[in-house]
């Protein structure tokens, strides 16, 4: 190989290298960059990243069953979840505008805060 040839491909190879304007070898932060992590690392860090992710919504899932009055002790389907869920908010929403309209009934003052929804 001529020395005009490795030249060019020294020069081709730095180019691919440093596509995100840093300089070779320092980092954003200016610190060397760490070992690139292989594909296998990669794939275990999103499967870690989503097994999270999943346990996350299974820890929120089951803390709703046990607020929602009709939900503990039963199998988890999340749909029955929601829409129970969803029906238990509606309710308790439609109980505080009915205690709103009975403390001014009764004379009583409900701040404007209390009052949306």
């Amino acid at each position: 190989m001529s020395s005009d040839t490795s030249a060019h491909n020294a020069d081709h190879s730095r180019d691919s290298v440093s596509s995100n304007n840093e300089t070779p070898g320092l980092g954003a932060d200016g610190n060397q960059d760490k070992p690139r992590l292989t594909e296998q690392e990669k794939k275990n860090n999103h499967i870690a990243s989503e097994q999270k992710r999943r346990a996350a919504i299974r820890e929120g899932f089951d803390r709703l069953t046990e607020l929602v009055p009709g939900l503990e002790g039963q199998g988890r389907s999340e749909s029955v979840v929601l829409k129970k869920t969803v029906d238990f908010l509606r309710l308790k929403l439609q109980e505080r505008r009915e205690l709103i309209a009975e403390i001014e009934r009764t004379g009583g003052h409900v701040e404007e805060s209390y009052r949306t929804r």
